[in-house]
């Protein structure tokens, strides 16, 4: 059996990822890292087969004595947790197996934009023409991270990536863009930010944009994204691809689809009046620094910077096929889902 030790089980993508892996190989010995107790029950009781470990990435011993035992590890639970990173990667080190470990760690699409936050004259809401091919860009994929030490997990992961221990620990990054859809995991299956964006739309009866609404980051479904995970550990466990699929070259961008923010609030609006719950005639409401961040969960970074992608590396070494359908056929359901969570959270409220 192949020992794999996932953490973020009870998250969006965790959970997926957990869902994908489970179902596809009965040959796995999971076990999964929880600090809620109430949230360990429930992964427990949807996967008997899975072991529970009830513990945080801030602790530290524990990480190390569990990742010491694992041939694989999925770091799903933070995507900048650099002391839960370095805990892994201690962990790693500690091994006795003289085969190598496979360490998958998930990030961000907006690493793509550290460039445009780290410029005192980027306004958010502006357009880009930067996009970045995983395959043919990859030198200044490594670059743009190298020149932004303030991405700290994603240059410790280069870092462990080009080291001297690089033969026996195997590491790969992917950096989700926004991600939709509805998740199979065991706890939580909404996203943030398309859910965000139509929960805030319907509160403040109109449509809202981070300024001019020309800023766009790629998309995926969330299913989709579990199958590149799930893939990921495919490799691990098999014949692993080499220096492709892994290490400095195994930096893995996943936008499937692209809209601005403009386009996709637009869209969140008039099926919001579609849905009779807000006005058809209501002009979209712009936002600018501070109002962005206080309106919307970091506002100005997750709807007002660019993080385009061609996502190419894992379509081309993983056979990665995305399956499910776009993020524009998947706004009404979003939209009908934040009215009914909004209208269950005023009914409770009430009584």
């Amino acid at each position: 059996m192949v020992k794999v030790f996932l953490t973020g089980a009870s998250g969006y993508v965790g959970g997926q990822v957990l869902h994908q892996i489970a179902a596809s190989n009965s040959q796995l010995d999971i076990t999964v890292l929880l600090q809620d107790k109430q949230k360990s029950t429930v992964v427990a009781g949807a996967f008997p087969s899975v072991r529970v470990v009830l513990g945080s990435l801030d602790n530290a011993e524990l990480v190390q004595n569990e990742v010491s035992q694992a041939d694989v590890v999925l770091n799903l639970a933070a995507a900048g947790h650099l002391k839960g990173v370095e805990a892994i990667h201690k962990g790693l080190l500690k091994r006795s197996s003289v085969k190598p470990a496979y360490w998958i760690q998930i990030s961000g699409a907006s690493a793509l934009a550290a460039a445009e936050l780290a410029s005192p004259s980027f306004t958010p809401g502006s357009p880009s023409d930067a996009i970045f091919d995983d395959v043919s860009d990859i030198t200044k994929l490594r670059d743009l991270i190298r020149a932004h030490p303030g991405r700290a997990v994603d240059n410790y992961m280069l870092n462990v990536a080009a080291g001297a221990d690089n033969s026996k620990i195997k590491t790969a990054v992917v950096y989700p863009p926004i991600i939709y859809g509805l998740g199979q995991g065991p706890v939580n299956q909404r996203s943030i930010q398309i859910p965000e964006l139509a929960k805030t739309t319907i509160q403040r009866g109109r449509g809202v944009q981070v300024g001019e609404g020309l800023a766009r980051w790629g998309n995926v479904h969330v299913r989709d994204i579990g199958r590149l995970f799930g893939l990921l550990t495919q490799k691990a466990i098999g014949e692993d691809g080499g220096d492709e699929v892994w290490g400095e070259n195994g930096l893995y961008l996943t936008g499937v689809g692209e809209l601005t923010f403009g386009e996709i609030s637009s869209k969140i609006a008039a099926e919001a009046a579609n849905q009779k719950l807000i006005s058809s005639d209501t002009p979209i409401e712009k936002l600018v620094r501070p109002d962005a961040d206080t309106v919307l969960p970091h506002g100005s970074v997750l709807f007002g910077t660019n993080a385009r992608s061609k996502a190419r590396r894992g379509t081309e070494l993983l056979s990665w096929k995305p399956e499910e359908g776009s993020l524009e056929e998947d706004v009404p359901r979003t939209v009908a889902r934040e009215a009914e969570s909004l209208a269950e959270a005023k009914k409770t409220k009430g009584s």
